[in-house]
C-alpha cells in the first residue's frame, strides 16, 4: 500500500531544477501529488512536495534521490491526515484546540505543527517584551524570525530557528512563537500560516473559547 510523505526541498533557483527532481522521483515510481512553493530568495527556491511512495520505497530513498538530483537541502515534514493538504491540516489543528479547552498546551502544539516547528506557545503580549524578536514583532506587526537561544524566545530550543508573529487583529492581546531545532529557516508561507492560525486563536480567546 502506498504511503504519503511530505518533503521540504531547497533547490537552486534555475530553469530545469524542479524537472530534474520529478524525473528522479518518477524513476522510483513516486507520485508527486502536490507542489507548494514556500520561498524564493534569488539563489534558491524552497518547495514542499507531497509524495505518494510505492511499496518498497522509503523516505530515506527519496531523500537520497532528491540530493542526487541537485537538492541543496531535504527535510521530511509531518503529514496530518490522508490528504496532507495544508488547509485541512490547519482546520484539524484548530478543531483539536476547541476540543480540549482545558489543555493549556493545545494552542502551542497547534501553532508548532501548522508551521512545521517542534514547539510553540501562545503567550500574553507583555511576556514577549522581554525578548528582542518578540518586541520587534509587536512593534512592527510583521512576523520576525532569528536564531534560537535563551534570548530569542521562552521556548526550550537551544539551536535552530524561532519565529514570532502577532495575530492579524487590532491591538492583539497575545503573540505566537514557535521554534525548531533543524537549521532550516522559516519561510514566508510558514509565517503566513502561523499568523492565520494565531489570528484564529486570538478570536477564540476574545469570545471566551
Amino acid at each position: 500500500m502506498a504511503s504519503v510523505v511530505r518533503m521540504r526541498v531547497e533547490l537552486p533557483d534555475r530553469a530545469g531544477a524542479l524537472a530534474g527532481v520529478t524525473a528522479v522521483l518518477a524513476e522510483l515510481g513516486v507520485d508527486v501529488a502536490s507542489v507548494d512553493v514556500l520561498e524564493v530568495d534569488g539563489s534558491t527556491v524552497v518547495d514542499e512536495l507531497l509524495l505518494r511512495l510505492p511499496d518498497g520505497v522509503r523516505g530515506r530513498d527519496v531523500q537520497l534521490a532528491l540530493r542526487s538530483a541537485g537538492a541543496v537541502d531535504v527535510v521530511p515534514a509531518d503529514v496530518a491526515g490522508p490528504s496532507g493538504d495544508a488547509t485541512v491540516r490547519a482546520l484539524g489543528l484548530l478543531a483539536s484546540v476547541l476540543a480540549a479547552p482545558e489543555d493549556a498546551d493545545a494552542p502551542g502544539c497547534g501553532l508548532a505543527r501548522v508551521a512545521y516547528a517542534d514547539v510553540g506557545m501562545f503567550l500574553d503580549r507583555g511576556e514577549a517584551l522581554r525578548f528582542p524578536l518578540g518586541r520587534r514583532a509587536l512593534e512592527t506587526a510583521v512576523p520576525t524570525s532569528g536564531r534560537a537561544g535563551p534570548d530569542a524566545s521562552p521556548l526550550a530550543s537551544p539551536g535552530g530557528w524561532v519565529l514570532w508573529t502577532t495575530p492579524n487583529v487590532e491591538d492583539p492581546l497575545h503573540i505566537a512563537v514557535v521554534a525548531r531545532g533543524l537549521d532550516v529557516r522559516f519561510s514566508a508561507t510558514e509565517a503566513a500560516r502561523l499568523r492565520a492560525f494565531a489570528t484564529g486563536l486570538e478570536q477564540l480567546s476574545r469570545v471566551g473559547l
